[in-house]
C-alpha cells in the first residue's frame, strides 16, 4: 500500500477517493498543504492526503469563477447568484463548493437543485466519516 503524502497549494480543493466506501469526494486542503478537511463541522479532523487515495486539484470558487467568465459568460452571472444564495443562506463552505461545482458540471444553477446535490454529497461524506469514527470506537473499546 502507497502511504506517500501529495501536497496541493492550501486553500484549494481537490476531489479524492473516499477511504471508507471508495466514492469521489472533495475536500479543502489546510494550511500544511498535506492534508484536507472533508467536513466543516466544528471538530472535525483532516485527513492526510494519500497518493493512493487519487487525488486531484479542482481548484476553488475564485478560480472556478474566472474560468467561467472567460469562458461562459452567461454561466458566469447564474454562477455568482448562486454562490451569492449559498453565502447569503449560510451554507457551510464544504456544502458550498459542492454545489457550484455540481452545478458547474451540470450547467444548472438552480438553487434548489444545487444546494440539494451539495448536501447529498455531504451527507455521503458524514455517513463515511460515521462509519470511522465507529470503526475507531470498538478498536478503543
Amino acid at each position: 500500500m502507497n502511504l506517500k503524502l501529495k501536497r496541493f497549494a492550501p486553500g484549494t480543493f481537490v476531489e479524492l477517493t473516499d477511504t471508507v466506501k471508495g466514492f469521489r469526494k472533495m475536500g479543502l486542503v489546510t494550511d500544511s498543504g498535506d492534508m484536507y478537511f472533508d467536513l466543516a463541522d466544528t471538530g472535525s479532523t483532516p485527513f492526510p492526503i494519500y497518493e493512493i487515495s487519487a487525488p486531484e486539484p479542482v481548484g476553488n470558487t475564485l478560480s472556478w469563477s474566472l474560468e467561467l467568465a472567460d469562458r461562459e459568460p452567461l454561466q458566469h452571472r447564474r454562477y455568482t447568484a448562486l454562490h451569492a444564495w449559498l453565502v447569503d443562506a449560510r451554507v457551510d463552505t464544504l456544502t458550498t463548493a459542492r454545489a457550484l461545482r455540481w452545478a458547474i458540471q451540470n450547467k444548472n444553477y438552480d438553487t434548489r437543485q444545487a444546494l440539494a446535490a451539495g448536501i447529498a454529497a455531504t451527507s455521503r461524506v458524514r455517513e463515511s466519516r460515521e462509519m470511522i469514527d465507529r470503526i475507531v470506537a470498538r478498536a478503543a473499546a
